[in-house]
């Protein structure tokens, strides 16, 4: 969120009507809205029979999923990053002050 004013959106979502507040930008929360509806619409039509409720938990699982999957990538790279760093830390030599 920006820190900025709140906005009030009401959405169709899901197949459920949503009324919120955030801070978020109008287009932020569209590109958060047209993701979601691209999500549940792939759900649907993998579980169609199931109920809307059992629906939107499998996106939620999904999501979740997707989402840990991103931070546990992000720790690697993060410490992999700090690996490369150390490794050249240790073989920099360090500069002497040869003026005299």
């Amino acid at each position: 969120m920006a820190g900025g004013r709140m906005h009030s959106y009401h959405l169709g979502l899901c197949d459920l009507q949503v009324a919120f507040r955030t801070e978020a930008d109008p287009e932020r929360v569209e590109r958060a809205r047209k993701y979601v509806e691209e999500r549940y619409s792939r759900v649907k039509a993998q579980g169609g029979q199931f109920g809307r409720d059992r629906l939107l938990v499998m996106l939620l699982i999904s999501m979740a999923d997707d989402l840990l999957e991103l931070q546990e990538r992000r720790s690697r790279e993060d410490a992999r990053l700090d690996e490369l760093l150390q490794s050249l830390k240790e073989n920099t030599p360090e500069k002497t002050d040869t003026a005299s």
